[in-house]
Parts: C-alpha cells; sequence; structure tokens
C-alpha cells in the first residue's frame, strides 16, 4: 500500500521517464505572469499618450529620424506588453505537458498557449477596454515560440525563455510598423495606425515599409540564432552528463572488479599460506604425542621449514625485489596448487622434462602466471576444452605457455593489450600489466601473445633460467 502511494507521488512513466506532476510553484508563477500581462494593459497607457505625443512632434518637425525612433519603441511597447502572456501561458503548459514527452500529447498541449493568449487578449479589451488587437505579428510571435519549444527536448531556464520569446516578438511585430503589409491584418493598433498615417503624411511610407521588413529579419534571424544556441547547449549538456554517467558506470565496474580480483587473489594467498600453517600445527600435535628424540628431531625440523616458508612467502608479497632459487618443477607444481585451491575447473598442466632452474619472486610470479590463465579461462566462457599450461625449456629459459581456444584477440586490441585499464570484458584490465611488470620489468624475462580472432591465445612467459 505504501509502494502505491509512492508510485502515485512521483507520477507515471513517460517514454522509460517519470513524469512529474504539476509543481505548485511553477504553476504560481505561470498564474501571476499571465495576470502581470493583463494588468499591463491598463498600467502601460500612459506611455501610450507619450508616444501619441512623439509622434505629433515628429510630424511637426517633419523628422522622419524621429518617427523611426517612434516606430521602435511602438514595438517595444507591445513586446513589452505581450512577453509576460508568452511566459506564462507556456509555463502553464509544461506543467501538464513535459518537455520531450510524446508528440500527440506535446501537439494537444500547444493549445494551451494558443487559447490563453487571444484570451488574456480578449480579457484586456474587456476589464480595461484597452483596444488590444491579437493580430498577425501576434500570431506569428505565438508560433515561433511554439517551435522554438517544439526544438527543446528538456525545460529551459527563465531568463533563455525571456530572452529567445522577447526577440521573436521584438521581431514579428516589426512588420505591424509596414505600412504595405496593413490590409493583410499587420498593425491595427491605435498606435501602430498613428505611426503609418505619420509616415504617409511625411511622405516616408517607403522608407518606414524598408526599416520594419530590415528590422523585423534581423530580430528574428537573431532570435533563431538564440533559439539554435539554447537547443544545442542542453544538447551538449545532456550529452556531458550521458557521457560522465557512463564514465562513472565504467569506474565503478572496474572499482567491482578490482575488489573481486583482489579478494580472489587474496584468498589463494591466504590457502598457500595455510598449507605450512596446518603442517605446522600438525606436526606440533605429533611432537607433544611422541617421545622419541629422533622422531621429535625429524618433526622439529619440518616445523622450522614450514615456518621459513611461511617467511619467504611473506617476504616477497611485501618485497618485490625479493628472490629465491626454485627448480622449474617446484614452481609449476606451486603454479598448479595456487590454481587448484582457487577451484578452476578446466585447466590442464604439461611439463616437460628436464627443466631449468630460475631465481625469481615465486609469489609474484605465481600471481602473475595465474592471471594469465584466469584470463584465458573466461575467453574460453563456458566451453568443454581446458586451458592448457605447458612448462617447458627453450634455450635455457623456463617457458610457460598459456594456451586458449577461445575468440582470439583482434589486431587493435592488441596494440592496447597491455595498457593498465584496458579490458574487452568490462573487468579492471590489470591483469595482463601486471603480468608484464612482474616478468618483463622485475625479472628480465618476454611476455609474448600470439592470437588471432577466431584461432584463440597463445601468451608464452620466458624467465630466465639457470643449473638444470
Amino acid at each position: 500500500m505504501r509502494r502505491n502511494t509512492a508510485e502515485q507521488r512521483r507520477g507515471p512513466l513517460v517514454n522509460g521517464r517519470r513524469k512529474p506532476k504539476p509543481k505548485l510553484r511553477q504553476t504560481a508563477l505561470g498564474i501571476v505572469l499571465l495576470l502581470v500581462g493583463i494588468a499591463a494593459g491598463d498600467a502601460l497607457r500612459f506611455i501610450d499618450l507619450r508616444l501619441v505625443q512623439a509622434v505629433r512632434t515628429a510630424i511637426v518637425a517633419d523628422d522622419s529620424g524621429l518617427l523611426l525612433m517612434v516606430a521602435a519603441q511602438v514595438t517595444g511597447l507591445n513586446t513589452l506588453r505581450v512577453l509576460p502572456l508568452y511566459l506564462g501561458a507556456f509555463i502553464l503548459m509544461e506543467q501538464y505537458v513535459p518537455v520531450g514527452g510524446p508528440w500527440p500529447q506535446r501537439i494537444l498541449g500547444y493549445f494551451i498557449p494558443a487559447l490563453l493568449v487571444p484570451l488574456s487578449y480578449l480579457a484586456i479589451r474587456v476589464v480595461f477596454g484597452t483596444p488590444y488587437d491579437f493580430g498577425v505579428p501576434a500570431m506569428l510571435s505565438l508560433l515561433g515560440v511554439i517551435v522554438v519549444h517544439a526544438l527543446s527536448r528538456w525545460p529551459q531556464g527563465l531568463f533563455l525563455r525571456m530572452a529567445t520569446f522577447g526577440m521573436f516578438s521584438f521581431g514579428w511585430q516589426w512588420l505591424g510598423m509596414a505600412p504595405l503589409l496593413t490590409g493583410y491584418g499587420f498593425g491595427r493598433g491605435d498606435l501602430s495606425i498613428d505611426v503609418k498615417n505619420a509616415a504617409e503624411f511625411l511622405q516616408q511610407q517607403a522608407l518606414l515599409n524598408r526599416w520594419s521588413l530590415v528590422s523585423c529579419g534581423l530580430f528574428v534571424g537573431i532570435a533563431v540564432v538564440m533559439a539554435k544556441f539554447m537547443v544545442d547547449y542542453r544538447n551538449h549538456v545532456d550529452l556531458l552528463r550521458r557521457h560522465q554517467a557512463r564514465e562513472l558506470e565504467l569506474k565503478q565496474a572496474a572499482i567491482r572488479s578490482l575488489e573481486a580480483r583482489s579478494m580472489a587473489e587474496m584468498q589463494r594467498l591466504v590457502h598457500d599460506l595455510k598449507t605450512p600453517l596446518t603442517t605446522v600445527q600438525g606436526l606440533v600435535s605429533l611432537i607433544g604425542m611422541t617421545g622419541d628424540q629422533a622422531k621429535l628431531k625429524e618433526y622439529t625440523a619440518k616445523v622450522e621449514q614450514s615456518v621459513e616458508r611461511m617467511n619467504q612467502m611473506i617476504s616477497e608479497i611485501l618485497h618485490p625485489e625479493t628472490r629465491r632459487r626454485v627448480t622449474g618443477r617446484e614452481l609449476a607444481r606451486q603454479i598448479h596448487s595456487h590454481v587448484s585451491g582457487a577451484h578452476w575447473g578446466g585447466v590442464r598442466f604439461e611439463l616437460a622434462d628436464p627443466l631449468p632452474d630460475v631465481e625469481v619472486n615465486v609469489v609474484r610470479t605465481i600471481r602473475a602466471v595465474a592471471n594469465l590463465i584466469q584470463n584465458a579461462r573466461d575467453a574460453m566462457g563456458e566451453a568443454d576444452e581446458p586451458v592448457v599450461v605447458r612448462v617447458r625449456e627453450e634455450d635455457e629459459h623456463l617457458c610457460i605457455d598459456v594456451v586458449d581456444t577461445g575468440p582470439g584477440i583482434s589486431p587493435e586490441a592488441m596494440e592496447e593489450l597491455f595498457t593498465p585499464g584496458f579490458s574487452t570484458k568490462d573487468s579492471s584490465g590489470l591483469g595482463l600489466a601486471f603480468a608484464r611488470e612482474v616478468v618483463v620489468e622485475e625479472h628480465g624475462g618476454s611476455l609474448d601473445v600470439d592470437s588471432e580472432p577466431g584461432r584463440g591465445t597463445t601468451i608464452t612467459v620466458r624467465l630466465p633460467g639457470g643449473i638444470q
């Protein structure tokens, strides 16, 4: 029951995104802007009287430049009157029709401003008696802001909308100043008619036509550029956010993979340390049970060997430069024990004879080879064939071949194969980099990869050998 209530509060899903319920604050803002626009119809009438006086002054002075300035002021005043109406109507619409929603719903939603704006004009005429004319410039202004809104996939800020809507409206309102368009429904308001009559009296109709058309083209063009910038900016921001979210997901996946690998390696190290500890525990029990001095010395010597082995392992873990000489067969046995302790299936060891001795950091070498085996096992997926580990001698080097029959490695991936963090299976991408660090940089060996797509992969570890 609680879950249903929470779902209702969040609202239904639209195109995979949850549609927000109407916000009271935004709804109140839209209503306030509409009321401001309606009130402006009466509150700005004192400016009308000043502009009428300015028209008369232009006629008396026979000043066409002053007349053009008055025309610009009338256009700006008309824009100032209608801008709150457009903003309020679109803010109200967005509370019920989300930006970027389904097109049928958005088209129906555009009827909200298409009805609210003319009704606001009618309210001004009825309440205040102001002759507001919802003519062609007002219709074109409304159409322009609808187009801008339709191109946007996300809600725009109030300032950006105000600038874009205002520029569109200012551009289209200039058409109301052109005398040649009067017969087509442009500029039927009292102030617009006064300006055009003055132009006719001064015989400057052609000048006013050119000025009005050029101004309309200029400001509508600026509005289009602003709208394009606004849409492109939001698209860029959205792409940036998606990219950042993807990067965050990849980093989190890499961290999880690294933690899983670290935990697995820790479990293997614990297994390797547990073996001599179990030996010590068993021998100590036998020592307590026996009275034979010969056996006692034998058990004590084995305890010392096990403790020394643990000390060596701990030193190799803490100090990468630590080395000890082991036979190739002993190293192979410990790698096999390490892999078996990790409960990996599908791994087969093949040992040649003879094998050279090597002087290595045993723990780190085992971990490096184990990483290669794990990568091979992962590459083969659920295949029944085992990963083959061949241990052999070649030119006084101990060679360890890790062979899989997986999908192989593409030439593009081969170039970045040992780059830390690079992976073809969304893992940490540190296994091969660690193996190369241990084999090549720390032990002076080599790490070769032979692979083709569809043919599997063979990775060969070569460690400098010594006396057999």
